[in-house]
C-alpha cells in the first residue's frame, strides 16, 4: 500500500466513524402541517432543539400555538 491508498483508506475510515457516531444519536420528531392535508415529519437530531419546539407549540388550556410563530428571521421566540 503506497501512501496515497493509505491516505485514501485513512479518510474512508474516518468518514465511517463519522456515520457511526451520527447514527447513534437518538432523533426525535414531531408532525408538522403545511395545511389540512399537507403532513410533513420534522426531524431533530438536538433533544434540546426538540423539548423548546416542544414547548413552544405545546397548548395550555384555550391558548393556541398558532400564537407561538417563528418570527421574520427564522427563530423560535
Amino acid at each position: 500500500m503506497n501512501t496515497a491508498e493509505a491516505f485514501l483508506a485513512d479518510i474512508q475510515k474516518s468518514i465511517n466513524h463519522g456515520i457511526k457516531v451520527s447514527n447513534s444519536i437518538p432523533r426525535k420528531g414531531m408532525n408538522v402541517y403545511l395545511d389540512k392535508s399537507t403532513m410533513v415529519m420534522q426531524t431533530f437530531n438536538d433533544p434540546s432543539a426538540f423539548a423548546k419546539v416542544k414547548k413552544v407549540t405545546a397548548r395550555a388550556g384555550q391558548s393556541s400555538c398558532l400564537r407561538n410563530v417563528l418570527d421574520a428571521g427564522g427563530r423560535l421566540q
